[in-house]
């Protein structure tokens, strides 16, 4: 996960540029409809995020009927080289490979659904991405339409172009050609998870790994008892499937050869999903020393202290300044003392997490859906 991602990346006429095109191509949306009025969505993510960012909206088009086979995210497998396409880079993509890797999935995805068009839907800088795929790349042919979801509109910057119901209304209205009947998630009695434990900066798939979930205490982040799930990954780095309780927050373990024994833990599922996906996570040297390492994410979003009403371990986001937008995560380093609970909080949504000892190797991490 990107603990910074500040919108100085993008310039205000790229932002601009992607507010018009979205406009502009809102006008075909009706066009293949008749024949197929759920044609399948390819969600592609921003530099630095992964397929997981689309899990609410995904969410949100499941609870307006959207048919959960016909939704896709793409990983896009590297992030990019930076220095231009003529410098191979180890582990980095070039220009072409991003554009490549949504063609590619693009037709695995018609193959798999025998559906003529997809819609494709990316977010910033690979919104970009997923315009010259479909304007000039393989894509071209295959897909219906293109949404390039900016989240900069009117004045309006939202927390998230991921997770934002706003954000979610233009483009579902774009893919259906009419408005959603609610922005609410519409719960599931037994949710079934599942995802992938990649490297961290990249989306490679890590095998080998132990993953154990347990059942939390929503107000102490106590373990309820023996773990609900345990699986190790393969080749594909998957893990699960994993039937949950919709009302229940989760502790996930993830114990990966040559990292901390990371610890995750998450609010209630209301949803099935396939892209909780995960990565562990190195203890810096400093950190090593420190009683716990407790870092809040919010991997879909940003925090906002102008609107956001947030805290961890009851005060101020550490890291995270007024006025100031962009930041995605929040440290906190904790002296050594006995393990205790500390409190994430971010507009209502409260995760309980354990303070586990940063000397013993462990990493905490409390992951924010919204």
């Amino acid at each position: 996960m990107r603990a910074d991602r500040r919108l100085a990346t993008l310039a205000w006429p790229q932002r601009w540029l992607a507010m018009l095109a979205l406009a502009a191509l809102a006008g075909c949306a009706q066009l293949g409809l008749a024949s197929d009025p759920y044609p399948p969505v390819i969600f592609v993510h921003d530099r630095g995020d992964s397929a997981a960012s689309w899990q609410t909206m995904i969410w949100r088009f499941e609870s307006n009927g959207w048919p959960r086979q016909r939704l896709f995210a793409i990983d896009v497998p590297y992030p990019p080289a930076g220095i231009g396409d003529t410098t191979p880079q180890t582990g980095r993509a070039s220009g072409a490979d991003p554009m490549q890797s949504v063609s590619d999935e693009v037709d695995r995805v018609l193959a798999r659904t025998r559906a003529g068009k997809a819609v494709v839907v990316g977010s910033s800088s690979d919104g970009y991405v997923v315009r010259s795929s479909v304007k000039d790349g393989a894509a071209a042919k295959t897909a219906l339409r293109a949404a390039l979801v900016d989240g900069v509109h009117h004045g309006f910057v939202p927390r998230s172009p991921f997770n934002d119901p706003r954000v979610f209304e233009r483009t579902w209205q774009f893919a259906a050609g009419e408005p959603p009947r609610r922005l609410a998630i519409v719960a599931e009695s037994a949710p079934v998870l599942g995802g992938r434990i990649e490297q961290p900066g990249s989306h490679r798939p890590v095998a080998g790994v132990k993953v154990e979930v347990y059942e939390v205490a929503p107000r102490t982040g106590e373990r309820l008892g023996p773990a609900v799930h345990v699986s190790n990954t393969g080749a594909d780095g998957r893990w699960g499937p994993m039937t949950a309780r919709s009302d229940a927050p989760y502790e996930f373990v993830i114990a990966a050869p040559g990292f901390a024994i990371t610890h995750i833990y998450r609010s209630a599922f209301p949803r099935s999903s396939d892209i909780v996906d995960m990565q562990p996570v190195h203890l810096a040297d400093a950190e090593r020393k420190a009683g716990s390492v407790v870092a809040m994410s919010r991997p879909r979003g940003f925090f906002d202290l102008r609107r956001d009403h947030a805290s961890l371990d009851g005060a101020a986001l550490p890291g995270v300044v007024p006025g100031e937008i962009g930041v995605s995560e929040s440290k906190l380093v904790l002296p050594p003392g006995p393990v205790r609970t500390v409190i994430a909080d971010c507009n209502g949504e409260r995760i309980a997490a354990r303070s586990w000892p940063a000397t013993q190797n462990h990493a905490v991490i409390a992951e924010l859906h919204y």
